[in-house]
């Protein structure tokens, strides 16, 4: 759990009969060392009692590796661990020397709010995932096709690695990095998407955990040759990260025919944000909105739809992982989806689902899914 460090460090000076006597600090623990504090500062002057808050701090900011807040804590626990309070302002003290603060456990000014006040403010739950990248300098692309058996093959993988100067993989976990990928033929970009990948796993090849890329996203009409280029790039925090993957082929009998490309592109880019905003309204169990988006016999009312016993009500939240189109025709579209549930048990499965969309007047509305695959997992 996390702490406030102002609040968390005033409680831990709160005076009242401790139910043991301390002479030193008892870092074993968040719980003896709060009781030794509050033992130690109980036979402290008024002066003093201030004075050991402002050396804590001090020892905290400097002298603990800025990282998530619990794991700085339990380094001042060892590092105070055995000192009493004469001991707890030497260290204190040496400290204002080396970085020429104005402090002294004996003097009745008090310590200057701006020496911490910046550092102790814990790192956002953004700030802690980014830090897993901080090395990262540019994205190291592979690909693979989607099978060996040229029949069967129906486009390729992509991998999109984040790596160092030293070309070396950064590593990360649960954070969602928004890709934008071009695909660019003879010089001109045809066709551009965007995927988001939550973990280092997506660029190893060895774990098949790619993004897939199908022949049938391009416009036959468009392609000039027989490869693309790829270029990706994301935004993570203040860093810009971009990698290019020249001439992977493509299979020109299984790029798609182009009927109008304009009406084409927006009837599938409808088709995505519908998928995307039935699965997110689920989740926020905004049932009116998701009901409003279909239009599936098995679904046949909005009170059924949202069922707490046997529909979409047993769902607690979502988490929608990435979207893509698989085919397209004049009167439906298929939309691939990868995203989790959690529900009301806090049980979390993450679903792979086609979901099928007609269209209906000016609107592509979901009448079908098929679910590809279903198992247990963590959120992410």
């Amino acid at each position: 759990m996390k702490k406030a460090f102002l609040i968390l460090l005033s409680f831990f000076f709160i005076l009242f009969s401790c139910k043991k006597e301390y002479t030193v600090i008892d870092g074993t623990s968040e719980e003896t060392f709060k009781e030794s504090m509050e033992s130690i500062s109980s036979k402290l002057t008024i002066l003093q009692q201030d004075k050991i808050q402002e050396a804590v701090k001090l020892i905290y900011k400097f002298k603990t590796e800025r990282t998530e807040e619990d794991k700085r804590w339990e380094q001042l626990y060892k590092l105070l661990n055995g000192k009493n309070a004469e001991q707890i302002f030497d260290v204190a003290e040496e400290i204002a020397k080396e970085n020429k603060i104005a402090w002294s456990s004996t003097s009745m000014n008090s310590l200057d709010p701006s020496v911490f006040n910046e550092d102790i403010k814990p790192l956002t739950e953004e700030e802690q995932k980014l830090k897993q990248i901080e090395t990262a300098t540019r994205i190291k692309l592979r690909f693979s096709p989607v099978s060996t058996d040229a029949e069967l093959n129906d486009g390729f993988y992509l991998y999109p690695e984040l790596v160092d100067d030293s070309d070396k993989t950064v590593f990360y976990t649960d954070l969602p990095l928004e890709f934008s990928i071009s695909f660019v033929n003879n010089g001109t970009v045809v066709y551009v998407t965007k995927r988001k990948v939550a973990s280092s796993e997506t660029g190893d090849p060895s774990l098949n955990k790619g993004i897939k890329i199908p022949y049938a996203m391009f416009d036959k009409e468009k392609m000039a040759t027989t490869s693309v280029d790829v270029e990706v790039k994301t935004n993570a925090g203040d860093k810009y990260l971009y990698g290019r993957l020249p001439n992977v082929p493509i299979d020109m009998s299984k790029t798609r025919e182009a009927v109008s490309s304009i009406e084409d592109e927006i009837n599938t880019q409808v088709a995505l944000d519908n998928v995307k905003s039935f699965i997110q309204n689920i989740g926020s169990k905004n049932y009116s909105r998701a009901y409003s988006l279909t239009k599936n016999p098995k679904w046949d009312t909005e009170e059924r739809f949202s069922s707490a016993s046997n529909g979409f009500g047993t769902i607690d939240a979502t988490n929608l992982l990435t979207t893509e189109r698989i085919n397209t025709s004049k009167d439906k579209i298929i939309i691939f989806a990868l995203y989790q549930i959690k529900d009301k048990d806090g049980k979390v499965k993450t679903l792979k689902q086609n979901f099928i969309l007609k269209k209906d007047k000016d609107n592509w509305l979901i009448t079908d899914t098929e679910t590809k695959e279903i198992k247990d997992d963590t959120w992410k």
